[in-house]
């Protein structure tokens, strides 16, 4: 009888200790959180932009947020997240991001080759990039709010 009772407590206490490890994953809003915060700085550093593109900077000042961006994407690549739609966000994010800075890189080099047109056409191809966030940032937020 105490050897039955010892081996069912010996059982109880190591499926406690299973379910308290298999439970120790991050939650789905951990998870978004850390997708978000990385695409806070993202918006960030594009108020820069816009508050810096009225300065004498030129092609440098793009090429500092390029370089910037980079970074963001870098973040966004390195954030672990299990759940599949995160995941697929995730992805998006750093498609933007990634073309995004090759927008802004090819824009300064437009510019420094005096090329108006061309500047003004990969400018017109990151405004269309950066309208794309908006889209992502309002699913991720329903999906992360469970709406």
């Amino acid at each position: 009888m105490q050897r039955a009772f010892k081996q069912t407590a010996i059982l109880s206490a190591t499926a406690a200790i299973a379910i308290l490890f298999t439970g120790c994953g991050e939650s789905k809003v951990t998870q978004c959180n850390k997708i978000i915060n990385v695409a806070n700085q993202a918006a960030t550093i594009g108020q820069e932009i816009s508050t810096n593109s009225k300065s004498e900077k030129g092609s440098k000042s793009l090429t500092e947020a390029a370089t910037k961006i980079d970074k963001i994407a870098n973040d966004m690549k390195a954030v672990e997240v299990k759940d599949e739609k995160l995941q697929g966000f995730q992805g998006r994010f750093l498609k933007l991001y990634q073309d995004s800075s090759k927008a802004l890189r090819d824009t300064a080099g437009a510019l420094d080759k005096k090329n108006l047109k061309a500047a003004t056409g990969f400018l017109a191809t990151l405004k269309n990039t950066t309208n794309q966030e908006s889209a992502i940032v309002k699913e991720i937020n329903g999906y992360c709010s469970g709406k």
